[in-house]
């Protein structure tokens, strides 16, 4: 089969697991839910394959439902601590070779800063097609740099967990172009931009060409396609 398809299949039956985990999550008292979710919360912000994880929560919640039934509460079942439970079980499951989490880290702040290079190249060309100089957008610091690849990994890791504790029906839905996403990126690299100029002092400031930065957009969306979304 082909390795798209393995991998929409797979997206197709985790999608299933997670809205079967909502629906039984449904059944279970107040109590017991608020403390699954944090149950759920440690273990898909956890490095754990994604459908194994499902398969542990799936599991985990019928548990609980079965217990419920019998008058036991969570805590009861899972133990104090809602980590305690599955600590042993994620230690055991396999987790992402350390050549994916290697290209997972790397890819974060490459994709960053290709988008950051395409503001400036978009912005420093409109700005000196109009003054005749790119002014801010035709520098940059390594202040700039060191924060934007930084920023997109914890950024990333904040959204995951943010998604993570939301249900199915909550959960956003990703769409073919996000103008707000798109927009509010812009706006963050602009900000970073601004502030990597303040601390010029501290940091030493590039100076870069808008066809520059155009170049390296370039060569940063072709390594992002043969790099990291190779079939």
């Amino acid at each position: 089969m082909h390795y798209n398809l393995e991998v929409y299949a797979a997206a197709m039956k985790v999608k299933d697991m997670i809205r079967e985990n909502n629906r039984l999550r449904e059944q279970l008292t107040p109590f017991n839910r608020s403390y699954f979710e944090d149950v759920i919360i440690g273990l898909r912000a956890s490095r754990v394959e994604p459908q194994r994880t499902e398969e542990l929560l799936l599991e985990a919640v019928q548990l609980l439902l079965r217990e419920q039934g019998k008058g036991r509460n969570a805590k009861q079942v899972f133990g104090e601590n809602p980590g305690d439970y599955f600590k042993e079980v994620i230690d055991s499951v396999p987790v992402l070779p350390a050549r994916s989490r290697l290209n997972y880290y790397l890819m974060l702040p490459w994709a960053a800063l290709t988008g950051l290079f395409g503001v400036l190249a978009a912005a420093g060309l409109l700005v000196q097609s109009i003054e005749g100089d790119a002014g801010v957008f035709g520098q940059i610091s390594l202040f700039t740099l060191i924060a934007v690849a930084a920023g997109s990994i914890v950024l990333f890791q904040l959204m995951m967990k943010w998604m993570a504790s939301l249900s199915d029906e909550e959960a956003p839905r990703f769409k073919r172009f996000d103008l707000k996403g798109l927009g509010i990126y812009i706006l963050i690299a602009v900000i970073a931009v601004f502030a990597g100029i303040f601390l010029d002092s501290i940091f030493p400031v590039i100076t870069l060409s808008p066809w520059v930065s155009l170049i390296l957009f370039l060569i940063g969306t072709a390594g992002l396609k043969f790099l990291f979304f190779r079939k």
